[in-house]
């Protein structure tokens, strides 16, 4: 546990720190517009070429209906689009305003992502009124913050010494690739309003894990653990349905590693009993919504991930890699795309029986071309673990962050730490079907890659005692007043 004087010796100079940064970023916006964020500069021109767009115009003094036009075919455009339906009393229901026609009064149903990010867009019209998006900006500066305290809070399950604490809270606030979108175009896209969420659930998670071995057992400890990971990860559900394919991932390989190791299953597996039951219970409501008025019982029209192996941006691979390279959209499209039009024609019709087809007729396109589709998957990675190679810097930042991590895994001998391992894990298991921006791995620059590298400067700096081992978290504790 962290004293109190600890606790303030680390958190106001990360608060200095952000104050220094946030008016750097404020500047930049208010000069740049969305071409602030340097790593998204393909996507914007495209946008601008196409869209009738104007990035390069939005400021902070501007109206949220100003950010949807200046931002429109992108996400975080959509996302105010049917946060100005939500404040204008219309339920989740998109504004169909456009740059062609910025006055349109209709509005549209709309459930293709997530509720989370437009129901707080529209909160903060209702409170604050429509004519500045200053408020919502500040919201989103204090949440990236509390992100921050939170990656502290993470990192005291690893360390001891506040210098390695605060220098996680520190990796995680400055980290380049997170600054440089959700400052500029991506300040209304879902991905700081998740990031809270997504590192409760890992410390959740770390309490769990770390518990195991103590006598005499706490199972009220893991039954509050339990219900915070499943219930985290429920709420960024509503944000990136994603998590809540990644919650059933993490409970697989949870029960996986107890079958294997026989060790702690039963604990393993009441973890993953009630987090499972949290998890459904906070995603019922929504996905009943969706079941009622759209036919389909899921968090958002996104989840068919069938659909993304066949659909691709514009339709048309060779347009859509303009704005991102090795987009990894549509690889049934990409393999057979003579094939993709009937397959989004069943899906069209009817989902269940479209899915079913989708999937067969992947793996029958794969079967067919295993070398072509295994080339254009392995060009995803550099996309995914290192961002667009646009800027050198932000490419350079997450390109030492994933060595770290990999030098850590090689230092720990790859001893099993779920709450380090499970989101790495996940994005190389999805790989194969998911369509991938270098935003999605934000997580792991955000959360993991600033322990791993305190753990390097820690190791480093211990390597040459020789009362000092270089592996294992109960080793390291127990000789270096540190959990690794």
């Amino acid at each position: 546990m962290i004293k109190l004087s600890s606790k303030i010796s680390i958190a106001l100079p990360l608060f200095v720190v952000w104050l220094i940064t946030i008016a750097i970023l404020t500047y930049r916006l208010n000069t740049l517009g969305a071409f602030a964020s340097l790593g998204v500069t393909r996507c914007l021109e495209y946008v601008k070429d196409v869209g009738q767009a104007d990035p390069s115009s939005i400021r902070l003094n501007q109206s949220y209906s100003q950010w949807a036009l200046a931002l429109n075919m992108t996400d975080p455009s959509n996302y105010i689009k049917t946060g100005l339906g939500f404040a204008d009393g219309k339920g989740l229901n998109l504004k169909n305003i456009s740059p062609a026609d910025p006055n349109n009064k209709t509005y549209m149903p709309y459930y293709f992502q997530g509720p989370g990010t437009p129901i707080v867009i529209g909160a903060m019209i209702k409170l604050f009124g429509e004519q500045t998006v200053l408020p919502y900006f500040i919201l989103v500066v204090c949440v990236h913050l509390l992100t921050a305290f939170l990656t502290c809070i993470l990192a005291s399950k690893f360390f001891k010494d506040r210098i390695y604490i605060f220098g996680s809270g520190l990796l995680s606030l400055l980290c380049p690739a997170v600054l440089d979108y959700n400052f500029g175009c991506g300040i209304f896209a879902s991905e700081p309003l998740t990031a809270p969420f997504i590192v409760l659930s890992l410390i959740a998670m770390s309490n769990f894990w770390l518990a195991l071995d103590e006598s005499p057992y706490s199972y009220k400890r893991l039954v509050i653990n339990a219900l915070s990971f499943g219930g985290a990860l429920g709420c960024a559900a509503y944000f990136r349905d994603i998590y809540s394919t990644f919650a059933a991932f993490s409970f697989l390989v949870l029960i996986l590693f107890g079958l294997i190791r026989r060790t702690h299953f039963k604990q393993l597996i009441l973890f993953v009993l009630i987090g499972s039951l949290v998890l459904s219970a906070v995603e019922y409501p929504w996905k009943k919504r969706n079941a009622r008025y759209f036919g389909e019982f899921t968090m958002s029209g996104s989840s068919y991930c069938s659909s993304s192996l066949w659909y691709q941006v514009w339709f048309d691979y060779k347009e859509s890699s303009k704005w991102s390279s090795h987009a990894a959209m549509g690889l049934g499209n990409y393999l057979a795309p003579e094939k993709s039009k009937e397959v989004l024609a069943v899906l069209g019709k009817n989902k269940q029986v479209g899915n079913r087809f989708a999937w067969k007729s992947f793996i029958e396109a794969i079967w067919a071309k295993p070398w072509q589709a295994l080339c254009y998957k392995l060009g995803v990675y550099d996309t995914l673990w290192c961002g667009q190679r646009i800027n050198a810097y932000i490419y350079l930042w997450c390109l030492l962050s994933t060595v770290s991590f990999l030098a850590f895994l090689w230092l720990t001998r790859f001893r099993f730490i779920p709450e380090l391992w499970l989101f790495p894990l996940f994005l190389l298991c999805i790989s194969p079907i998911a369509h991938y921006e270098h935003r999605y791995s934000q997580p792991f620059f955000l959360f993991i890659t600033p322990i791993t590298v305190m753990y390097l400067i820690q190791y480093y700096r211990n390597y040459r005692r020789p009362n000092c081992p270089s592996i294992g978290r109960q080793e390291f504790e127990e000789n270096c007043s540190s959990r690794l």
